[in-house]
């Protein structure tokens, strides 16, 4: 600026070169949910007119007004109320990563709840387990089995990432496909089609048949009520765990649909295990919440990679 010459730039005229950042936030936050500017000033512990600027200085930024603002009342506009969600999850997720740093500098281990459902990846989860420990030896893995009563093996609010067989009813979950394997008819031995190695899924809905306790979309795929055409199954008894499931079944009380690995780790003499032909592979995945936490993604990393190098090639 020469001398004598008059600063007349208006104060925002850059603020588009700016980016926003945690204190724009958290001046958003404050004025959105107190809709006053001078409480928020208190709040903030800065002054009334710096909070306005800061204010200003976001709208700038955004290229959108937050707030309706007049001498009587402060409102926040329909962007601001759509944009407002997103700045409390950053400033969230900003202050549990200091937590965390701060924990980590106090020499305290990192906890993450591992949920899994029984018999879902029986010959993986060891390995997985055995790698994350291997890559993150500080952190303190706690592991919670769940029945199939439970198909969604905590993953609703009670552990941080688990495996499961999917279908799960929750449109929010992530979900990383481990493998893929047939499903099989689990069948007393003196059954008719005990002996073949394969059937069709139609030639088993009238038989009655061993469920999962419970209700919803996950006993539903197993009961392959898919292919009913809305006749109900014949359900005559329900067994929470493989083995009350197999037992149910060599003891005559019933059939059951599985997955093949019920074949390999859980057979017992009195029992076939025939593919089912006409019916789509079941999965085994990792689910996530809609926000995971850091490690629950590492987890879910290399518990791909792990399942990946037990892949047949």
């Amino acid at each position: 600026m020469l001398h004598g010459e008059k600063d007349d730039f208006p104060p925002d005229l850059f603020a588009p070169l700016m980016s926003a950042d945690l204190r724009h936030l958290r001046a958003f936050a404050a004025v959105a949910e107190e809709l006053n500017f001078v409480r928020a000033a208190e709040r903030l512990h800065v002054s009334q007119p710096a909070l306005s600027q800061t204010i200003r200085q976001l709208e700038a930024i955004l290229n959108v007004q937050l707030f309706d603002r007049d001498t009587r009342q402060v409102r926040l506009t329909d962007a601001g109320a759509s944009l407002l969600e997103e700045a409390r999850d950053i400033l969230n997720r900003y202050q549990a990563f200091v937590d965390r740093s701060r924990a980590l500098g106090r020499g305290l281990r990192e906890t993450l709840r591992v949920g899994y459902l029984i018999g879902a990846a029986v010959d993986l989860v060891p390995s997985v387990i055995r790698a994350f420990r291997d890559q993150f030896p500080n952190v303190n893995l706690i592991l919670k089995e769940y029945d199939f009563s439970m198909p969604e093996a905590g993953i609703f609010g009670e552990v941080d990432v688990s495996i499961l067989r999917p279908p799960i009813e929750d449109g929010a979950l992530q979900f990383v496909t481990l493998l893929e394997e047939p499903c099989v008819a689990c069948l007393p031995a003196g059954h008719p089609l005990a002996r073949a190695p394969t059937v069709s899924v139609f030639k088993l809905l009238d038989e009655p048949i061993v469920a999962a306790p419970g209700h919803g979309v996950w006993r539903d795929y197993w009961l392959a009520c898919d292919f009913r055409d809305g006749r109900p199954p014949n359900v005559v008894h329900e067994a929470p765990t493989f083995e009350a499931e197999l037992q149910a079944v060599a003891a005559g009380r019933g059939i059951s649909i599985t997955a093949a690995a019920a074949g390999r780790f859980y057979a017992r003499p009195g029992l076939a295990f025939p593919t089912i032909a006409d019916m789509p592979p079941c999965k085994v995945s990792v689910a996530l919440p809609a926000n995971p936490v850091p490690l629950a993604l590492q987890f879910a990393r290399i518990a791909t990679s792990v399942a990946g190098a037990h892949r047949p090639a």
